[in-house]
């Protein structure tokens, strides 16, 4: 199962825009929800990366179960300092966005994998998200991961909307069974006036 971390609508920058001031496309999907607020994972996998950069700021990627595709959250917001624009300093084992998540833990859909923030070449609280075929979505070669779930939620839409196959089977007429009782039960009202 696929989702998006939020609503579409919340999208600022789109994979491949080169809008100023960028200089270059750009290499992934910007939601801004809003600073501080909690990211679900897009689907189920397992945290391979928790890093620092100077342009990604706090970064975190996990490995997808389907796939084996890699998906990267960018400009995290920093749980040591409580804040959204940490600068990575003051952190020798790389502890970063949720305090309790670390490299080789299990990721459920919709489990959180960190906070909107603002850390690192940002221009104001968003989440980047990024999938690639390759780890570290610092040097990967990334693609389009909005469409990408759309076309896994078109999927996920269309099976559920599958009707089940139906067989059709030839059908017999049983007879009910007769029970022979008395004669009275077996000729009803004619042993009545046949009595008479």
């Amino acid at each position: 199962m696929w989702q998006h971390p939020f609503l579409k609508s919340t999208i600022t920058d789109r994979f491949g825009d080169i809008e100023p001031p960028r200089t270059s496309s750009h290499r992934g999907t910007d939601y801004a929800p809003g600073a501080k607020k909690l990211i679900p994972a897009v689907t189920s996998g397992v945290v391979s990366k928790i890093d620092f950069s100077n342009i990604l700021g706090w970064f975190m990627e996990f490995k997808t179960d389907e796939h084996g595709l890699y998906v990267g959250h960018a400009h995290l917001y920093c749980n040591k300092h409580d804040t959204i624009n940490c600068d990575g300093s003051d952190h020798e084992d790389c502890s970063t966005c949720m305090s309790r998540l670390k490299v080789g833990d299990r990721l459920e859909m919709s489990d959180w994998v960190g906070r909107v923030g603002n850390s690192g070449a940002s221009r104001g609280a968003h989440l980047h998200i990024t999938i690639s075929k390759k780890p570290d979505m610092r040097f990967s070669k990334p693609f389009d991961i909005e469409k990408f779930i759309d076309q896994k939620i078109a999927k996920q839409e269309k099976e559920k909307t599958k009707l089940p196959k139906i067989v059709k089977t030839k059908t017999m007429k049983v007879k009910p069974e007769v029970k022979h009782g008395s004669l009275g039960q077996r000729f009803g009202r004619f042993w009545h006036l046949w009595k008479k």
